[in-house]
């Protein structure tokens, strides 16, 4: 299967981040209108920014509905950063439903969970390398996180091949080279005095400027990873994010998008309320929720944190009164729907 492949000509419901939500997403296509089944009595079809996993009560429900929908044509994704942990085997915060070594650690945060039975996970593998990196037509784009030329050329070179061997072979590639810049003897010598304690939130560590530079030429320098997680920049202080300390932020290159096609991402964790937001976050959208963002206001983010739901599940808020939602932008439409049957016009 290849990398890039082609979005049906008709029209769509492009759903955010999921995160192991089923009962966000059940309900959202609910009120899109779609059976059980997937089926809309309208022919729309659904597709998927990527992330449909990690953190959230039940990922294997959430990816045996999507793929029951794909498989009877009505259901699309791109493969997002948490689809490229698994199939990398890279356990990370959040995969304890996947990964038995992360169980234990990320039952604190996200439990009571579903776990995948270990006889059905090379199924998963297997199924999630036959998924795209881009879905694309004249009028519209869908990466997880970055539409990125240099990147996106690459990856045409490459369409057919298999994505774990691509990723692989990257990733070598790019060691190699990390192993010869000026900056990774310092790189390797902060990794030895503080990377046992880079997912410990209560022990702040000082500034890793070569752990910085090392992250941000590790974010652009690889295609897969640059669409998959986005390019980033150096931040001014450590923050704690993802389950660990980190020391780039995320950078807006839709700043500098000027291609005439719509381009719709997740992966940024937006906020509907405009709800206070992390210093590392706080001028990725300068915008209000509902607006299209980019150069020429044709970049959307459709990621609005419904991953976070955790937190109120911790304080006792109910997904009723949750700040942190699942939408859908509906396209050529440009509404937006929610899992609570909200629906609101984006604006540019």
């Amino acid at each position: 299967m290849s990398l890039i492949q082609t979005l049906p000509n008709c029209p769509l419901d492009i759903i955010g981040d999921v995160h192991g939500q089923i009962e966000a997403l059940q309900n959202l296509l609910h009120y899109l209108g779609y059976s059980p089944a997937g089926k809309h009595p309208q022919g729309r079809k659904l597709v998927f920014v990527g992330d449909l996993v990690d953190r959230g009560p039940d990922s294997p429900a959430v990816l045996d509905l999507f793929r029951q929908i794909h498989l009877a044509g009505n259901a699309f994704m791109v493969l997002g950063n948490h689809e490229i942990n698994l199939l990398m085997h890279e356990p990370k915060d959040g995969s304890g439903w996947f990964f038995d070594c992360r169980a234990e650690k990320d039952s604190y945060h996200y439990a009571p969970w579903q776990r995948l039975p270990e006889k059905q996970r090379n199924s998963l593998i297997q199924f999630l390398q036959q998924q795209p990196l881009i879905l694309q037509r004249p009028d519209l784009r869908i990466v997880h996180a970055a539409w990125l030329p240099q990147s996106i050329e690459k990856i045409k070179e490459n369409q057919n091949s298999n994505i774990v061997k691509l990723i692989q072979e990257w990733d070598d590639e790019l060691h190699c080279c990390i192993k010869h810049a000026p900056w990774f003897d310092d790189y390797l010598e902060e990794q030895r005095q503080y990377a046992h304690g880079l997912e410990n939130n209560c022990v702040p560590p000082p500034m890793l400027h070569a752990t910085a530079i090392h992250d941000i030429y590790r974010s652009s320098r690889h295609p897969v990873r640059a669409l998959t997680c986005g390019i980033e920049k150096a931040a001014d202080a450590p923050f704690f994010a993802g389950g660990r300390w980190r020391f780039s932020v995320r950078n807006p290159w839709w700043e500098d998008y000027t291609d005439s096609a719509d381009v719709v991402i997740g992966h940024y964790w937006r906020t509907w309320h405009n709800l206070s937001q992390p210093k590392h976050r706080e001028n990725i959208f300068t915008m209000p929720p509902h607006h299209w963002h980019g150069a020429r206001k044709n970049v959307f983010c459709v990621d609005f944190s419904v991953g976070a739901r955790w937190r109120d599940r911790k304080k006792g808020i109910t997904p009723a009164q949750s700040d942190f939602r699942l939408a859908a932008l509906r396209y050529p439409e440009k509404t937006l729907m929610f899992d609570n049957g909200d629906i609101e016009q984006t604006l540019f």
